[in-house]
């Protein structure tokens, strides 16, 4: 039976000025005939039960209708257009939905006339039959006040403002699942390649030791039927207190068994959503990744950046674009009452920024200062979103040079009895908006609160307890106060001048 990929449906949106790859399935054999506009074009005979042609690059327009047929059958889609395409991936704070965010209610009383549009893939971490009635019934959908509050906030404000300034239709391709860690987006075989990724298949491994897959998924259901009821208990403990510290709230509660135990349905176990949500999408032709990651990482931040190097080059692979852009966002400040001095972000903001730096076509949107206390998903989604269409259009559109970077430290020198550090992106000056933050070392590596002056577009740094300076960072917790800014508004990134990379 002739169909399209289910991506493909009425009001997509296809990649402007590059081939676009269009696929679906068929008998064997079958000779695959695609309509686009002016263009005809045929598929080779069909394998394996799939057709696939690819269209030449296009301009922007429409909108258009698309039909296939296989000379018996005939399938057509309406309302198609050419523009930009954005895959919107990570974890919870890419997912939380517009509705949830601030500004909602002004966002969405305007939403109607902005020039975007979504598709949501599948949520589901296993196939069944669900899976496939709710992949089958999956669209792209244009902006309403009934669609809109259920969109990554992220990806909606991103694709809003990016549309206003290129003047073309802007699509959004909704991947992302809460609480997932990067290796839950990658194959097996590429998990498999590194020291880091085998950690992540070990666990699982040692896991469902001894487990059928039956016995794995019945504890998994098991774990759900507990979940919910403790989400209930947590949220009514919330309401009844906003401030209520978290251990209180497992005394209350019970115990977080969150993620719960190992097994096939679990949808973060390792390549669980690579299988059933990344893989289904692939090969569909984007113009780039907004990436929004790595909370879910912390607890192995030393293997962080050969996870995302590897992630990004398993999605590169698969969706046949060796210079797919990456804008990453680094993760903002984050504590909470019970471990208020935590440094394990640390190691992820530093290993997010080292991908940047390393790795070809990838930005880094710098929102240090957008975190929250004792929230994990702080309710500002406008502010990453402006800053990744600033990487956008330096990185990728190449349409703004200026303002569109925050301060990165190029490299430091001793002076003084201190250490001057100098950055890239500095040029319009840096100023403090408070105090502290920085601190310095010696030799025997114990770190004491520092002095920092600020010249222009240089800081230097030093404290009385340390004559003889080895090392300063910057920010270097989990939750601290954000002082130091370019005169632009972007923040200093957070640093250590004796950075592992």
């Amino acid at each position: 039976m002739l169909k399209f990929a289910p991506i493909f449906t009425d009001h997509a949106v296809l990649q402007r000025e590059k081939p676009v790859c269009i696929w679906g399935s068929c008998t064997d054999d079958a000779v695959i005939t695609l309509r686009f506009g002016d263009i005809s074009c045929q598929s080779t005979p069909a394998v394996n039960g799939r057709w696939e042609i690819c269209l030449p690059p296009l301009p922007a327009g429409g909108p258009y209708t698309l039909s296939v047929s296989d000379g018996t059958d005939t399938r057509t889609l309406s309302d198609i257009m050419v523009g930009e395409v954005w895959l919107c991936g990570g974890q919870s704070n890419m997912e939380l939905n517009l509705k949830d965010a601030n500004g909602a209610q002004d966002a969405l009383a305007s939403c109607e006339n902005a020039n975007v549009r979504l598709y949501h893939v599948c949520k589901r971490g296993f196939f069944d039959e669900q899976f496939y009635q709710e992949e089958a019934d999956s669209c792209w959908n244009l902006p309403s006040a009934h669609t809109c509050p259920y969109w990554s906030a992220v990806g909606y404000y991103f694709a809003r403002e990016l549309a206003q300034k290129l003047g073309v239709t802007v699509g959004l391709v909704n991947c992302n699942y809460g609480g997932t860690s990067a290796s839950a987006w990658m194959s097996r075989e590429m998990l498999s390649e590194t020291a880091i990724g085998r950690q992540y298949l070990e666990d699982y491994e040692n896991g469902t030791a001894g487990l059928t897959d039956e016995e794995a998924d019945r504890a998994y259901d098991e774990y759900m039927e507990y979940h919910i009821l403790w989400n209930e208990r947590v949220a009514a403990c919330y309401a009844q207190d906003p401030h209520m510290k978290w251990g209180k709230v497992l005394e209350i509660c019970g115990e977080n068994r969150y993620p719960g135990p190992h097994a096939p349905k679990n949808p973060l176990r390792p390549h669980g959503l690579y299988d059933t949500m990344l893989s289904r999408i692939t090969p569909y032709t984007l113009r780039g990744v907004l990436y929004y990651q790595g909370e879910s990482d912390d607890h192995r931040f030393d293997g962080y950046y050969t996870l995302l190097t590897s992630l990004i080059r398993q999605w590169r692979k698969d969706f046949r674009d060796e210079e797919l852009p990456f804008l990453l966002v680094q993760l903002p400040i984050y504590g909470v009452d019970d471990n208020p001095d935590l440094t394990n972000w640390c190691g992820i903001r530093e290993a997010q920024e080292e991908v940047y730096r390393n790795i070809r076509n990838t930005g880094l949107a710098v929102i240090f200062e957008c975190g929250e206390w004792n929230e994990i998903h702080p309710k500002d989604k406008h502010t990453p979103a402006h800053r990744l269409y600033l990487q956008a259009l330096h990185q990728v559109y190449g349409l703004q040079t200026e303002d569109t970077c925050a301060p990165l430290l190029r490299y430091v020198l001793p002076e003084n009895g201190g250490l001057r550090l100098y950055f890239d992106h500095a040029a319009c000056g840096l100023e403090a908006r408070g105090e502290g933050g920085f601190e310095i070392c010696g030799t025997d590596g114990v770190w004491h609160a520092a002095k920092a002056q600020i010249n222009e577009d240089t800081i230097f740094v030093h404290s009385k307890e340390v004559p003889h300076p080895a090392a300063a960072r910057y920010g270097w917790r989990n939750f601290i106060d954000v002082t130091v800014f370019a005169k632009n508004g972007l923040p200093l990134a957070p640093l250590r001048t004796n950075k592992k990379y």
